[in-house]
């Protein structure tokens, strides 16, 4: 029985330990946090709530500061319009500069700075918090990246409306 409760003991612990092997603790950065880029060194541009877990996983950061490329995705203990509403306020106090926001279910706000782009999509989790996928990559346009002119085609002009009657079906006269 003893040998028993001891190879039981280290074989749950190594279970116990083998789930937490996707995640990475991330400390709270807000914009004025003295803090910032000495606990958090790879992203010194986007704000961190407190209690974020990083998904390794799902997780790619090509760089590193405030020139970094790519995408962070965190685990929240916070509910998903809690988790909009810190990034709503928070991404502009880093300097990013709002271009839109479409919150509901799963939120997506788009901001710009400098030459990069920043994408914020917040999800409800399926048990409890939010899933944040932070995606940040150069602007089309600004940069050495940039695609020629010709690669774009332009808008075809777009027809004046034929309106019809509803009774008819027949073109109405102007």
């Amino acid at each position: 029985m003893k040998t028993m409760a001891r190879l039981a003991i280290p074989a749950l612990a190594a279970l116990l330990l083998a789930g937490c092997g996707n995640t990475t603790s991330l400390p709270q950065t807000q914009s004025g946090d003295p803090q910032q880029q000495i606990d958090f060194g790879l992203l010194t541009d986007i704000p961190i709530p407190s209690g974020a877990t990083m998904d390794n996983e799902r997780s790619l950061i090509l760089g590193d500061k405030d020139r970094w490329t790519g995408r962070v995705v965190m685990k929240l203990w916070k509910s998903s319009s809690e988790a909009t509403a810190f990034y709503l306020q928070q991404m502009p106090a880093f300097n990013w500069e709002p271009i839109m926001a479409a919150t509901s279910g799963t939120s997506v706000m788009s901001y710009v700075r400098g030459d990069r782009a920043a994408t914020v999509q917040v999800e409800a989790g399926t048990m409890w918090g939010a899933t944040v996928r932070v995606t940040v990559a150069q602007r089309v346009g600004t940069g050495a990246t940039a695609p020629s002119s010709s690669s774009y085609a332009p808008a075809p002009a777009t027809p004046a409306p034929v309106l019809m009657s509803p009774v008819y079906s027949e073109p109405l006269k102007r």
